[in-house]
This record gives C-alpha cells, sequence and structure tokens, in this order.
C-alpha cells in the first residue's frame, strides 16, 4: 500500500494565491553599474560587490502578462548590438579610468556572491517604474518585443541566440544580464533601442535608468531555419522550457518557501544571470543565477539542452539567514480550470481548460502513481510521503485537439515537466496544492519536493535534478496509463439513504490490449479509505484501446472524504500504474 495522504484545507486565498498564480511575478536585480561600451556588453567591475538584499511585496502580485509570438529572424553577431547599446552622447561613455580590468568567470563566485549575501539584511527589490511603463496593461506590455535581428550571439557559432525582456506594469525589479564570452564576465547595459515598442507610444521615452526584466533563449526546434523559443526566465524565480512541436505552457521555478502555509509564502528571485556564450557548434548552453528571498539565497546552474524533449539539468546551493518551515524543491507550476470530469462547470465553448491534467509520480518503492488535477471548491493539497523519489511530473497526457477546441493556447501542444532527481534526496513527501480559480490566467497548481528536515539558520543545502518537457510522458514507463477520469453524481435509489459517486476511468497503452484477449482474467483492484466500493465493471474499449474501469463509492459512515486508488491486473500480473484521487463526499 502506497504511503500517502491526501488532505483537504481551507485557507485565505491570501496566503496561496500569491506565489502559485503565474501573476505573482515578483523579480529582483542587481544595482550594480552598468557601463555602455563600444563594441561589446560591459566587462564586470573586478571590484564589484553583490548589489544590495532586497525584500519581494507580496502586496504587489498582478497578473503577469506574456509577449508571446514575438517576431522572430536571424540572430545577429553581439558586435553589431553596439550600435544600440553605444551612448547617444560622447558625454554619457565612461571613462576609461573608471573600467576595470576583465573578470574571467568561474561558477564559484556565484556560489560566493550567494553565501555572502545570506550574511546581509534582506530589502526591497522593487524599483519605481516612470508612469509610462508602471501604467501598461498586460495586452500593452505584450507589444513591447525584442527586436529579433539584434539577438545577441553569432549565428556562424551557435544556433542558439539570447533576446531580452523589457521592463514594465509588474516587471519593476531591475534584473542585471551578464554574458561569459570567451571566459570573460560582460555586463549587457540597458538599451531602449533593443525593443519594438509596437503602439504604446513609448519609442521615445528615456528608459536608460533602467534594466532588464528577464531574457529567453532561441534555438531552431524545429527545422534549420526556425528561431524556437527554448527557454524564458521572466519574473521571480520562474523559467518555461519548451521541446521540438511544444507551445508556451506552464512554469517551472527555482524554489518554493512556505507555499499554501499559515503564515503566507515568501517568493524566491533570480536576481542576476550569466549567460554563457556557446561556441563551437555546442548542443548545451549554460545558465548560472543568483536567487535571493528573505531568508534564502541561492547559486543555481541551468544547463539547457534542446531537443525533441528538452532538458535543463540545474544544480543549486542554497544558504539559509533564517529557518525555513517549509522548502519546495524543484516546484511545477501548471494550470486547471475544467477537464472531463465536469467537477465543476464554466460556460465555455472549449471542451476542457488546462495546461497539465495530472501529477504522475515515481516513488521510491518503484510504484508508478497518476493524481488526475482538479479545481476544487476550496484549497486542496494532497502529500505523498517517499524516500529518495525517483520521479514526478506535472503532464498534459490529453493531446486530443477536439477536447480542447483553442487556436490560439494550443493546450494539446504544451509541454508537460518531468523531475529525475539526482542523488539521494532522503526522505520527505511530494506537496500538490490545487488552488480554486476562476480563471485560466491563474497558475492555480503547484507540485515540488518537500524533505523531512527543515533547515535550519545558517544552514546550507545543494540539490540537483533534471527537468525534461515531455509531451504526455510516453517512454516514462512500459505500464498502462490512466488517461481519463468521468465522475458522475448518484441520485438516492429507492429506499437507501446515502447517495453515491460513479467513477469512470480509461487505461490504455503498454501490455493492456493484449491481454484484453483474455478480459475474463483481467481484474481492477479499487481501495478506498472511507466508504464503500459497489459494482466493479471492467470492460474492454474499443474505441479508445485498453479498457474501462467503472465503479461506484457510497458514503458509509460520517467521513468527509476518502482516498480512492484503482490499478489492473491480469490474474496476478500488474498491468497498469495506480490511479489515485481524493473524494470529498
Amino acid at each position: 500500500m502506497t504511503q500517502h495522504f491526501q488532505q483537504h484545507m481551507k485557507l485565505p486565498f491570501r496566503h496561496v494565491l500569491l506565489g502559485a498564480v503565474a501573476s505573482s511575478l515578483i523579480m529582483i536585480g542587481g544595482a550594480a553599474t552598468i557601463h555602455a561600451q563600444e563594441n561589446a556588453p560591459a566587462p564586470a567591475a573586478t571590484n564589484s560587490e553583490a548589489p544590495a538584499p532586497v525584500e519581494a511585496s507580496a502586496e504587489t502580485a498582478k497578473t503577469a502578462p506574456v509577449a508571446d509570438g514575438e517576431a522572430t529572424g536571424d540572430a545577429a553577431p553581439a558586435e553589431d548590438v553596439a550600435a544600440d547599446v553605444a551612448p547617444a552622447d560622447a558625454s554619457d561613455a565612461p571613462k576609461q579610468a573608471n573600467v576595470s580590468k576583465p573578470v574571467m568567470f568561474d561558477p564559484a563566485m556565484v556560489t560566493d556572491l550567494a553565501r555572502n549575501l545570506a550574511t546581509q539584511p534582506f530589502e526591497n527589490p522593487h524599483r519605481e517604474l516612470p508612469e509610462a511603463l508602471s501604467g501598461l496593461s498586460a495586452e500593452e506590455y505584450a507589444q513591447i518585443r525584442f527586436k529579433s535581428q539584434r539577438a545577441f550571439f553569432n549565428p556562424a557559432e551557435t544556433d542558439f541566440s539570447l533576446e531580452l525582456f523589457h521592463p514594465g506594469t509588474m516587471y519593476d525589479v531591475p534584473v542585471t544580464i551578464n554574458l561569459v564570452r570567451g571566459g570573460e564576465v560582460q555586463v549587457i547595459p540597458f538599451s531602449a533601442g533593443l525593443f519594438d515598442f509596437g503602439k504604446t507610444g513609448l519609442s521615445g521615452n528615456d528608459f536608460s535608468t533602467q534594466n532588464y526584466a528577464g531574457f529567453r533563449l532561441r534555438y531552431p526546434l524545429s527545422d534549420v531555419t526556425s528561431t524556437d523559443e527554448l527557454t524564458r526566465f521572466l519574473g521571480a524565480s520562474y523559467f518555461r522550457l519548451q521541446g521540438q512541436g511544444q507551445s508556451i505552457g506552464q512554469m517551472a521555478r527555482g524554489l518554493a518557501v512556505d507555499l499554501a502555509g499559515p503564515t503566507g509564502e515568501e517568493i524566491p528571485v533570480f536576481r542576476e544571470f550569466w549567460i554563457v556564450e556557446p561556441t563551437d557548434g555546442s548542443e548545451t548552453i549554460t545558465v548560472y543565477a543568483l536567487l535571493d528571498s528573505a531568508r534564502i539565497t541561492g547559486a543555481y546552474q541551468f544547463d539547457i539542452t534542446p531537443g525533441t524533449r528538452s532538458q535543463a539539468d540545474i544544480k543549486a546551493h542554497l544558504f539559509f539567514r533564517d529557518r525555513v518551515e517549509k522548502i519546495g524543491i524543484a516546484p511545477l507550476n501548471g494550470m486547471f480550470l475544467f477537464g472531463e470530469q465536469r467537477r465543476r462547470f464554466f460556460d465555455d465553448y472549449r471542451g476542457e481548460v488546462h495546461s497539465s491534467d495530472g501529477l504522475l509520480i515515481n516513488n521510491g518503492r518503484g510504484e508508478w502513481l497518476w493524481r488526475p488535477l482538479d479545481n476544487p471548491e476550496n484549497l486542496q493539497m494532497s502529500s505523498f510521503l517517499d524516500e529518495n523519489p525517483i520521479g514526478f511530473g506535472l503532464l498534459q497526457r490529453d493531446r486530443n485537439f477536439d477536447h480542447y477546441q483553442d487556436l490560439e493556447k494550443r493546450f494539446d501542444q504544451q509541454p508537460g515537466y518531468w523531475v529525475t532527481p539526482k542523488g539521494k534526496w532522503g526522505k520527505g513527501h511530494i506537496e500538490l496544492v490545487e488552488i480554486p480559480s476562476p480563471s485560466e490566467t491563474n497558475d492555480n497548481i503547484v507540485a515540488y519536493w518537500v524533505p523531512e528536515t527543515k533547515p535550519a539558520a545558517g544552514g546550507e543545502m545543494q540539490v540537483a535534478y533534471s527537468v525534461t518537457a515531455t509531451r504526455d510522458g510516453t517512454g516514462l514507463h512500459g505500464m498502462a496509463q490512466a488517461t481519463d477520469t468521468r465522475i458522475q453524481r448518484l441520485a438516492v435509489q429507492g429506499n437507501e439513504d446515502q447517495a453515491g459517486t460513479r467513477f469512470v476511468l480509461n487505461f490504455a497503452g503498454g501490455d493492456l490490449d493484449y491481454f484484453t484477449k483474455d478480459a475474463k482474467n483481467l481484474r481492477a483492484d479499487i481501495s478506498a479509505s472511507e466508504g464503500e466500493v459497489r459494482n466493479i465493471r471492467i470492460l474492454p474499449d474499443p474505441e479508445n484501446g485498453g479498457v474501462r474501469v467503472i465503479f461506484d463509492l457510497v458514503n458509509t459512515s460520517d467521513a468527509s472524504s476518502s482516498n480512492l486508488r484503482a490499478f489492473i491486473l491480469y490474474q496476478d500480473k500488474v498491468l497498469s500504474e495506480t490511479w489515485t484521487m481524493p473524494w470529498a463526499f
């Protein structure tokens, strides 16, 4: 029996929405001096200190605009960008005496910055933006696009290209972005000339005192001539990763702190990046990041490899200013508004609206669990106790466009994310948080690993894992998958005083079709922690493949909820992963 429990909780939304919603994108950046030079980004000063740490204000969280659909084009050599980043007037140029000799990059520098930052007080990261930027709506902000022909990196040496995001609306924290070119650290100075401001009317404004909000990396994923988005780092510690044929969907983030806790969530942010310029046809690009929050700092390394299943190999070295009640490792953010189970109804032309439809877990005992997602009426938290987990992820299994009918969001093409721990993570639990949401603009689903040992003040932690952008998780295991969950409330029948609920589950894939030839020896193992399971049936499904499992659940006690489990066997051979779900009577 899998050791896990799934809780139903009610908490004020102000304690849970701030970090789990995509709109809570709060950034932080360095206050280090940035110099514009004639032919390249500015070299970092040898004696520059880490920018003063600052505090994120949760009260400023808003809906996050995402500038999708940017124009694409051939990447230009970094030298060609010089015209846009050079000062408009010679008097603005830095004096030669103020330019320190180049600093050669060493990953230990980022670790030292994080370690030193942890000894300093945490301060508010927000900077007052000009009204022309702070007053932008999400739609207006989306019109500010990086000029793709000005992308960094030399196309003669690499297929990667780098584009930057402009500050605006809630993106009010300057993020320092450095290039590591030939081993040398070069700060990218801010230049409004790198952006097309569309119809916002902002092209004539002077935003020279600002810095960037984040960046994206492009790569020819579709074909040799394309410039598809591979990844973006924009807001707090959020990042996205896409593989071939995938559209922008859910997000991952660097860290979650006290998410859905009674004291409110603390939102870590990436405040500075070092992007190593790839050369010689390298198929992997490396990004270093400095993370900061009120109680935690961290040095991150992302080795990002594009492909059919793009992957980010991540190393994090964390330092704790103070004790943390709950730390979430490898957090994943998704959106689930409604799906085929129809537990909540929306007046919408689309059949389903979600960026992921389930949480898949491969626990330390080798068991595969599938937990379908929900948009619950009350905040719902599920914990899956484990030791040394093998992997977990938020997946989008339903790839049928007809089920979504959304030509813009293309939920059928959005990636699922699979986390693979490296090394032994010890005891803890995978936590799934499902937040009630009336709108698809909210990322209301979060999943992450919580170590059993709580970090102490002054302590350190190192963790390594990979995040893979997959489609439906095919290839992760060879068992049949739980593909659909449909639920129907049953009316009281006859003299019975207890209403029931009917569950209709579809299992497909693996070797299931082979064994359906002998359907009489197929059986469904169904269990419930509370209530009585009745009327179990298992039927071959020639339309969808695999089998359909039907059972009724009746509450025979005063219990308020029950944990359900179901899997398929042929005689004594387990053929499927285990479907599991909490149910409130």
